[in-house]
């Protein structure tokens, strides 16, 4: 009888244990279930973001068009002032009426693009990958062929005016950025449409320094022109030191009248969203991009 005893005594702490470790494994599934469903849940309501985002930015990037088109209209009705001057007076009503369409355009075009800002703000809370920079030259200790920034993206919105063309003399411009983790390079490429244009386009060659896992300093190293010419098909001009393009470019755009950017960082981002087929970043002055992987 005693034994008995003993036998259930010893017995009850072991039925406890495996009580509290089905317990413990019941619980851990159940948190693998919910963990998943909210991985799925923040995927599905992050591609619904890039959906959004992609729209918007097409709707910004017709509108900016069309208000380059009432400028090149403003333009060439400038033009005809100056030569007709008998029209003197209708010219410039005419003037007036498209310098009013273009503040209309300019205004809606402010709208849409803090809508653009507006789903990237929403957009960075979901960002899949913090270590965007890993792998950049070897940064934290991993191979470049990792760095999710490798290839190919296509621009499909920025509120950057230097990095947008209008249509002119060249034809379109077509614009898209190759990156390699390897070397370190920002290559910024242009391409002309017009055939009979003497540019076909140019590269602009920026190197990159990882300043941290979501960061980089970027320095302006040459320009290459790719002409239509049996000679001198490409022409490569060294830029001089950023410390100098930066004051340039303070210079530049007072004589304009336009906005100096406030950093004192000089010319970098940080990533604020990178996926296998989208990346968005806020450069140092706070200028957007947002590109779209095409390799």
């Amino acid at each position: 009888m005693v034994s008995r005893r003993h036998g259930l005594r010893r017995g009850l702490p072991l039925c406890a244990k495996l009580v509290g470790l089905v317990a413990l494994q019941i619980a851990c599934s159940a948190f693998a279930v919910v963990r998943t469903s909210l991985r799925a849940s923040a995927g599905a309501e992050a591609e619904s973001l890039k959906e959004e985002l992609i729209r918007r930015c097409a709707d910004f990037k017709q509108k900016q068009e069309e208000m380059w088109d009432v400028m090149a209209e403003q333009e060439e009705a400038e033009k005809k002032k100056k030569k007709m001057k008998k029209k003197e007076q209708a010219s410039l009503l005419e003037a007036e009426s498209f310098a009013s369409q273009q503040v209309q355009l300019s205004d809606e075009l402010a709208k849409l693009r803090l809508g653009c800002v507006e789903v990237i703000q929403q957009l960075e809370d979901l960002n899949p990958t913090p270590r965007p920079m890993t792998g950049w030259r070897g940064y934290g200790g991993e191979n470049a062929s990792s760095c999710p920034l490798n290839g190919t993206w296509k621009l499909l919105f920025t509120d950057a005016a230097d990095a947008t063309f209008r249509r002119g003399k060249r034809g379109d411009a077509n614009t898209f950025q190759e990156i390699d983790a390897e070397k370190g390079w920002f290559v910024n490429c242009v391409d002309f449409s017009k055939e009979d244009s003497k540019l076909k386009g140019f590269r602009v060659f920026v190197e990159g320094q990882a300043l941290g896992d979501d960061e980089v300093q970027l320095i302006f190293r040459k320009v290459r022109l790719l002409r239509r010419s049996r000679f001198f098909p490409k022409i490569t001009i060294p830029l001089p030191s950023p410390g100098f393009l930066r004051r340039v470019g303070r210079l530049f755009a007072r004589s304009k009248g336009g906005k100096v950017n406030p950093s004192d960082r000089g010319a970098g981002f940080r990533l604020l969203y990178v996926d296998k087929d989208l990346r968005v970043h806020r450069t140092f002055d706070g200028l957007y991009f947002v590109q779209k992987r095409l390799q």
